[in-house]
Formats: C-alpha cells, structure tokens, sequence
C-alpha cells in the first residue's frame, strides 16, 4: 500500500516551493523595470518623435483600507512616431501613464521598443532603476532565507549569517546586497537631480 507524505513533509515541500517561485517573480520584476528604465533613458530601442493626434484622460478607480474608494487620472496619447532616422514610422502608437494630456500636434522625444513607446525623462528612468535594485535586494535575502532554512533552523538571523561564513551563500548574498544598495543610492541621487 502506497505511503502519502505527511502533513509537515507538505508543508516544507509547499514553504520552499513559494520561496523559490518568489525569487523567481523578483527576477522577472527586475528584467521588466531594467529594460523599461533603459528604454526610457533613451539607450534601449529607437529613438525618435511621437507626435500627438489626440489625448484622453484615464481614470483608475481603487480601494485604500479606511479611506473607502478614491481614483486618479492619468493620459493616454495617440499619434504617429517617426525614428530620428527616419527609416521607422509608426502611425498608430499610444503612449500611456502620461501625468498631463498634450495638445494636438505636440512633438515629444520619445524612445520605441517593440510596440511599447515611451517618453525620454532621466527623473522615470532613475526611478524604475530604484525598482530594480530593491527587488534585487529582497530576492537576496528571499535566497539566504531559501538556502539556509532560516525560518525552520531555530536560529536568530545573525547565528544564521554567522553560519555562512565561507560559503558560496555568503558570497552571492552580500555581493548582490551591495550592488543593490549602490544602485539604490545612485538611482535615488539621478532621481533628485535629472529633471523629470
């Protein structure tokens, strides 16, 4: 007669399935920021003009815990995108998530990668770089906590650090936590200085 696992071995097996599914999402949500924050920086995709054929609000209704329901608005613009070469135009591009709607006819710098068109600004770039070092960070700890079994060895955090030492753990823990905090310290820096 076939043995099913017991209630606990399900637990664990279910526990390290969610840590590593979690790593995995803050990977894929720092490659989908970076190459966004690339675009918008101007160095992924085409660069060219996206001029305005129309703009109409967009408005987002949500619920925020005591505050009951509120909304915000945001633009969609329409219009045609020519590459600064010339060789790619693109008559049916929008652009979405604009803070203002633009007259007809307005020229916008703007960058094309795939069918997602975006408008250059320094000030977005720098933030969604912001984004990606800190998913960075969380999904180092989300590793430590992956491979030490953190929450099950009955040990504080620093006992848990401590037994590390020398390890390829400790190595791919504190690299990727420093190069986070500097990408955090220096997207915070681009975001107070380049305009926006």
């Amino acid at each position: 007669m076939p043995q099913f696992p017991s209630t606990s071995t399900i637990k664990r097996a279910w526990g390290r399935f969610l840590h590593l599914g979690a790593m995995i999402m803050l990977l894929a949500l720092s490659v989908i920021f970076a190459w966004l924050g690339l675009a918008q920086a101007g160095v992924m995709g085409t660069q060219g003009t996206f001029t305005v054929g129309e703009c109409h609000p967009v408005q987002h209704h949500h619920t925020s815990g005591k505050r009951g329901t509120g909304s915000t608005t945001d633009y969609t613009c329409t219009g045609e995108f020519r590459s600064d070469d010339g060789k790619a135009v693109a008559e049916n591009s929008r652009i979405s998530g604009l803070q203002t709607g633009y007259p007809k006819a307005a020229a916008l710098s703007s960058q094309r990668s795939g069918n997602e068109v975006v408008l250059r600004n320094g000030r977005g770039a720098a933030v969604k770089f912001i984004i990606v070092f800190a998913a960075l960070l969380v999904d180092a700890f989300v590793f430590f906590w992956f491979v030490t079994r953190f929450d099950k060895n009955g040990m504080t955090l620093k006992e848990t650090w401590r037994t590390t030492r020398g390890t390829p753990t400790r190595a791919i823990v504190a690299g990727v936590s420093a190069v986070a905090l500097v990408g955090i310290a220096a997207g915070t820096v681009c975001a107070v200085a380049l305009p926006g």
